[in-house]
């Protein structure tokens, strides 16, 4: 369950990055620098937010919850426990460990898109471009500096989006003879922050949402540290297993886990590199020792799908089953070139033995020639061996 979960993951990964391909060179194609503002606050950029987001965590959740099924099956095997027969209530268990990847990782991305929460995620505001007073997408620190002009002394709190926007609506007269530029208010939803809409794992010291992605940073780097360590202590008992089987059979194990190790290693590797130098970027960022915010590209493109990427070719026996069946394949093809040479000398022998047999029939005298030959030889007196004997005894 937990394997099918990771590819369902992996496939969203894989549709992510196929979409903002084609987002990127078909729709916004040599237009993209004018069209920003307008990619970034819309509906598209969020669900493409959501689908790489939800990706992601389906398959590191699952793979952890993978890891702890292996080593715990590997310690009840050492125990003797005999695994019992599919019942209901394992199905059960199996629907629900299912639901929850789903649903935690569905939670995590869909969060911070809830209305409700969105003083914690809305990373700025945007204002048709006539409305000179804030351009771009406005934060709201830039927008308290200008409110306190306007209004006078204003208490040191911070307010809430709504209670922003109906200030700065406050500022204007609206006059209906005029085109009121205070509307439409766009949002600088949590996906946003660039134009690959990834999950903001960048945020700074004032970012309301850096305690969140922290959280979810830290659960990342718990399930990295799970997978790792069961693992690690799956090739450990297979190991020390392996040692108490002596004979060619322990050779052949030795050969499984020399593979299984090296399996085990790319695993660990992979998730090592895709999720450690990624959450040390993400402190330096946080404590503003560097910029890390034009990497966006970078990460969402080659450092976060490395587990998507890798995954099928090492839950799924990919390599084993492509190597089997390549072998499979030249193995048919010498036995074949065996049988076909074995049945080119079988032919050769039949067809020299038939030959020799036929030639022994041609040149092998009858019993009647014999018996006349002996009579021609008594008739002539002779008292030698008969023409006949000399030619049979020569065949």
């Amino acid at each position: 369950s937990s394997g099918i979960n990771a590819e369902y993951g992996d496939f969203m990964i894989g549709l992510y990055l196929l979409l903002i391909s084609i987002t990127d060179t078909v729709v916004y194609s040599g237009d993209y620098c004018r069209k920003q503002l307008e990619w970034l606050l819309s509906s598209e950029c969020a669900t493409l937010g959501v689908l790489s987001t939800i990706g992601s965590q389906v398959s590191l959740i699952a793979m952890t919850v993978l890891s702890i099924v292996r080593m715990d099956g590997i310690l009840g095997s050492l125990k003797l426990k005999i695994p019992g027969p599919i019942t209901i209530m394992k199905t059960i268990q199996v629907v629900f460990i299912v639901f929850s990847v789903i649903l935690a990782s569905a939670t995590i991305a869909l969060l911070p898109l809830v209305r409700s929460f969105e003083d914690y995620f809305v990373n700025g505001i945007h204002y048709p471009e006539d409305l000179k007073l804030f351009i771009g997408t406005t934060k709201k620190q830039s927008i308290q500096p200008v409110l306190e002009a306007y209004y006078g002394r204003m208490k040191k709190t911070t307010l809430s989006w709504n209670r922003n926007i109906q200030m700065i609506n406050d500022m204007f007269s609206h006059d209906q003879r005029y085109e009121d530029f205070t509307t439409p208010v766009g949002k600088v939803h949590f996906y946003g922050n660039d134009g690959v809409c990834l999950f903001k794992y960048f945020v700074g010291k004032e970012d309301p949402q850096k305690g969140f992605v922290w959280a979810i940073l830290l659960v990342n780097f718990t399930c990295f540290i799970f997978i790792s360590l069961s693992y690690i202590i799956i090739g450990m008992i297979s190991r020390s297993s392996s040692r108490s089987v002596a004979g060619a059979q322990n050779n052949e194990i030795n050969r499984r886990n020399r593979r299984m190790n090296q399996r085990i290693s790319i695993i660990i590797l992979t998730d090592f590199c895709c999720w450690i130098p990624f959450i040390i970027i993400c402190g330096l960022h946080t404590i503003e020792v560097i910029d890390a915010t034009p990497w966006y590209s970078l990460f969402s493109m080659l450092i976060l799908p490395v587990n998507s990427v890798v995954n099928p070719f090492l839950y799924d026996n990919f390599l084993t089953k492509l190597r089997m069946s390549l072998l499979g394949s030249r193995f048919a093809a010498l036995s074949m070139n065996r049988s076909v040479a074995s049945f080119h000398s079988t032919v050769l022998t039949v067809m020299r033995n038939t030959s020799q047999r036929v030639s022994g029939l041609v040149n092998r005298p009858s019993t009647v020639a014999r018996r006349a030959g002996r009579e021609e030889g008594k008739r002539n007196g002779d008292v030698g061996v008969t023409v006949a004997e000399i030619a049979a005894s020569s065949v």
